[in-house]
């Protein structure tokens, strides 16, 4: 990989300030709540759902692994960058986009926190079931990809 070229791509994508790669910075990132340790060679923050694409076509293309993150609070090493790489990180993508009562679905972004929407149905009625303990942390993007639950689950479903 030519580091340089690579961090050029990708500031052109999500722009300078939203890519880390300096050691100081990839540090917070080479870990998760568990014990597991992987350094990424950067740290991509994209601020939409197209520059998530763009980013992932142009590591694919280079042939560059790459693992999304949020808050990083799962303890299953399922954020942690194994292999150098990239880690692209959601947590800015935050907005809840739509709730619908009718068809009892809400359609959200990966670093809505788990309280935040809690928060939006519970005047409407329902009940967002998952609690991880870290649930004024957790994202939603977090909660699908490491299939996390808490005690809720247990009782509700």
């Amino acid at each position: 990989m030519e580091k340089e070229r690579v961090l050029k791509h990708l500031q052109g994508i999500v722009g300078n300030p939203n890519v880390h790669w300096k050691e100081v910075d990839l540090a917070v990132y080479e870990y998760d709540a568990g014990l597991g340790r992987g350094k990424p060679d950067f740290v991509v923050f994209p601020p939409s759902a197209d520059e998530v694409s763009r980013v992932v076509a142009f590591l694919y293309k280079e042939g560059i692994s790459y693992v999304a993150r949020g808050s990083g609070t799962n303890l299953s090493g399922g954020t942690i960058p194994l292999k150098g790489g990239a880690v692209i990180e959601l947590s800015r993508l935050n907005k809840i986009l739509e709730i619908d009562v009718e068809n009892e679905r809400a359609i959200v972004e990966p670093g809505v926190y788990n309280l935040t929407l809690q928060n939006a149905l519970a005047p409407l009625g329902y009940y967002y079931a998952p609690d991880p303990a870290s649930q004024k942390v957790s994202t939603m993007g977090g909660n699908f990809g490491e299939n996390a639950g808490g005690p809720h689950c247990l009782k509700y479903g």
